[in-house]
């Protein structure tokens, strides 16, 4: 959860390394990608949309390939032979049962509540390496169970019955059960897995009416609405799609072994990223010809996504990462590696990568620093595999140079020990450099990004110098941007305002972010013209953080504030989203709006801990303190091991004068979350304030620890120590409060 919505207290396989073909030269053949036509309107709905089968009257080749793809089998009907009969027992999840009735695949499997309850299959989504079932609950809501088939052969461990959590399963009252909300396939999972979906969610009686224009991944779905192209087509004049596939410029060699890079041009990486994205939708249904981020707000590289260097963390798919990655950079599109029809690969193994890089230089012992049988492919090294569900391997799409340095100095993996795991990380650091001595001192956002996670002292300036650093991705940079908030400085402010200058969009969307905890005097102004910025997802960034507060463009605000709403309806099915408009409309002073959305939020997730928070905000907002007393303790109920509910309830004992009780509750806050800074922060001043001081200082000192350049613990502690007369350590403590902030 965003901080501003908290109200309570407060593809592509390619070597990396450039050398060149200087005795044979070689033109690739051109790759498939796609460009945009001169614009002209856009039809929408799904009356505009004709289907995949149509296509194939004049787009056979095609169309064969696309046949056996992925896409094509993204969203099937299920048949009836996988199930009769079959089962599968987990611990948590007791045991779930198959069969067929009538020709309908059913599974009786536990419930919530202790029940048990037998529902049809509707869907089967995916075909390898596992199969994933959608069921069909009630009031249109379609989920997605977590028993799954495992595709694979027996030889591989596959052709089996298993959990995507582990073999445990997931218990029924666990919010990862197939019945809950974050396993709902109408909001999560539909639009990348059929062709123009509506979610349409009602509210009132929270039910779906979930439409599509083509049940799985069709034509449609990356070259946009095609009912205009076959009617004039068959009027024979064929007018173009709304993203048409060209072909690109030759790979011409260069002296490095690898070809000179060309223009980038990101119109085929906007095709996929919908898909291929970890990302919250905008608005309802997108075409291929619409920009990203028009139509969804991706997720930076943050933790739990992300490593600290860009490494995928968690389940994040494939553009996050490649935007990280110089092939990207040097102009290479995912058409340059796969076959935009069947998906796969335009060669197997090292043959793929030696398609642009020059085999005689990279294809080599002298390379790999590896030979004989098992050595590894191109891709081993340099798009090390994560897998997901227990049985997806998927390959890292940044596509880097091994790093175990990095994995020295900030703890994130590297591909050597992905095969080498007894050895440590310093063990692989010494044959890198061994072997080549300039890597690590090659420039890398991982120094800038990692200090921050670490809490160095010199974070603030690694970050600056990232989000100013045209040649960096412009992910890193708008993660730099986004994390320089925690950094409130004149130099953090500059760094703001010039990056809100920036013609990427992504960069000016990360300082956005970054601008949004600013003082509302600075806060304004710097923010206005963003609202009237060409992509929408900077201009709801922008609304969110100017709700409440003047400025001096009030038709961009109202209008940005419409498409803040549509963004809110769009993910209406979500309880979170309920506590973030909550906040949106208190910001604004629309208390009964607020609440209306709390109320939404505790329908949908009755344990929704942020959304009691809310409502205790709202009601001490509203003088009600005995109300704010209650959704605290709903909280605590829902979860007695809420850091944030602790610091609340302390919170509530310092209004209400029980100070004892108030330091027990803000203690316990920072026993359950010790790296969060505030919490010890709120303790210590409550320790203070009630003549310990010395308590305050062992506080501070070990939330010292674990965040080194908090400034507000810095400050408070520097404090404290003079006051008890400790004046050598204020003193050093003092000095590194001036570096902090003069970074």
């Amino acid at each position: 959860m965003r901080n501003w919505l908290i109200l309570a207290g407060a593809v592509v396989f390619a070597a990396l390394l450039a050398i060149s073909n200087r005795d044979q030269p070689r033109v690739i053949p051109p790759a498939l990608t796609s460009s945009v036509p001169a614009p002209r309107p856009l039809l929408r709905g799904r009356e505009h949309f004709v289907g995949s089968a149509v296509c194939a009257d004049c787009h056979r080749a095609q169309s064969d390939a696309y046949a056996n793809s992925h896409h094509a089998k993204a969203l099937a009907t299920p048949t009836s032979s996988r199930f009769e009969g079959q089962s599968f027992t987990s611990k948590l999840g007791g045991t779930t049962e198959f069969s067929v009735r009538d020709g309908v695949p059913l599974v009786k499997t536990p419930a919530p509540v202790g029940k048990t309850a037998t529902f049809p299959i509707r869907y089967v989504a995916g075909v390898w390496p596992l199969e994933q079932y959608v069921v069909a609950t009630e009031r249109g809501k379609l989920q997605s169970l977590g028993v799954a088939w495992d595709a694979r052969g027996s030889e591989a461990g596959g052709a089996q019955w298993f959990h995507v959590y582990g073999a445990t399963g997931v218990a029924p009252n666990d919010s990862l059960f197939f019945t809950g909300s974050a396993q709902n396939w109408n909001h999560i999972c539909a639009d990348c897995h059929s062709t123009w979906v509506e979610r349409r969610y009602d509210v009132a009686a929270d039910s779906f009416d979930t439409r599509w224009a083509e049940l799985s991944v069709g034509c449609e779905a990356c070259h946009g609405p095609g009912a205009e192209h076959v009617q004039s087509a068959r009027a024979g004049k064929a007018e173009p799609f709304a993203t048409r596939l060209a072909r690109s410029e030759p790979w011409m060699p260069s002296e490095t072994g690898s070809p000179i890079p060309r223009a980038k041009d990101d119109v085929e990486l906007e095709v996929c990223a919908p898909c291929h994205s970890r990302r919250s939708p905008l608005k309802e249904g997108f075409v291929a010809s619409d920009p990203f981020l028009d139509s969804f707000e991706p997720d930076l590289l943050r933790p739990g996504r992300y490593h600290a260097d860009g490494q995928v963390e968690g389940e994040v798919f494939e553009w996050g990462s490649f935007k990280q990655s110089r092939m990207h950079h040097a102009g290479v599109k995912c058409s340059d590696c796969h076959e935009p029809h069947s998906g796969k690969p335009l060669a197997e193994g090292n043959a793929l990568c030696v398609r642009c890089h020059e085999r005689t230089r990279f294809d080599v012992t002298e390379h790999s620093r590896h030979q004989g049988f098992g050595a590894p492919r191109c891709i081993d090294c340099h798009m090390p595999p994560v897998t997901f569900m227990q049985v997806h391997e998927r390959r890292d799409h940044s596509i880097r140079i091994p790093r175990p340095d990095h994995s020295v100095a900030f703890g994130v993996p590297n591909a050597c020990n992905g095969c080498h795991g007894k050895q440590p990380a310093s063990w692989a650091q010494g044959w890198v450099e061994k072997w080549a001595p300039a890597a690590k001192t090659r420039a890398h956002f991982a120094d800038a990004l990692a200090s921050d996670r670490q809490g160095t002292l010199d974070a603030p300036r690694r970050l600056r110098a990232l989000a100013g650093d045209v040649a960096a991705p412009a992910i890193a940079r708008a993660t730099a941007l986004e994390r320089l908030a925690s950094y409130p400085s004149e130099r953090t402010l500059g760094a703001l305002r010039t990056a809100l200058t920036s013609s990427d969009a992504l960069v000016v969307y990360g300082a956005v972010k970054g601008a949004a905890t600013l003082a509302p005097p600075q806060r304004s102004p710097l923010l206005a013209p963003a609202l009237r910025h060409e992509r929408r997802v900077v201009r709801i960034a922008a609304a969110k953080a100017l709700a409440g507060l003047p400025t001096s463009s009030p038709d961009a605000l109202q209008r940005a504030f419409a498409e803040v709403e549509q963004s809110f309806e769009v993910s209406a099915s979500r309880a979170e989203t309920h506590v973030e408009r909550s906040a949106f409309e208190l910001a604004r002073g629309r208390l009964a709006e607020a609440e209306r959305a709390l109320q939404s939020a505790l329908r949908l997730d009755p344990c929704s801990i942020a959304a009691h928070l809310n409502f205790a905000d709202l009601h001490r907002q509203r003088g009600d303190e005995v109300a704010s007393e209650r959704a605290i303790r709903a909280a605590l109920t829902c979860d007695p091991q809420s850091a944030s509910a602790h610091h609340a309830l302390g919170l509530w004992q310092v209004r209400s004068k029980q100070a004892l009780a108030a330091r027990a509750s803000l203690s316990k806050a920072v026993q359950l979350a010790p790296t969060d800074a505030r919490f010890s922060y709120v303790l210590a001043v409550a320790l203070a304030g009630s003549g310990d001081r010395a308590g305050a200082i062992r506080v501070l000192e070990d939330a010292l620890e674990e965040r080194p350049n908090d400034a507000n613990t810095l400050q408070a502690l520097q404090t404290y120590l003079r006051e008890a007369g400790q004046l050598a350590r204020a003193a050093e403590l003092r000095r590194q409060l001036e570096r902090l902030t003069n970074e």
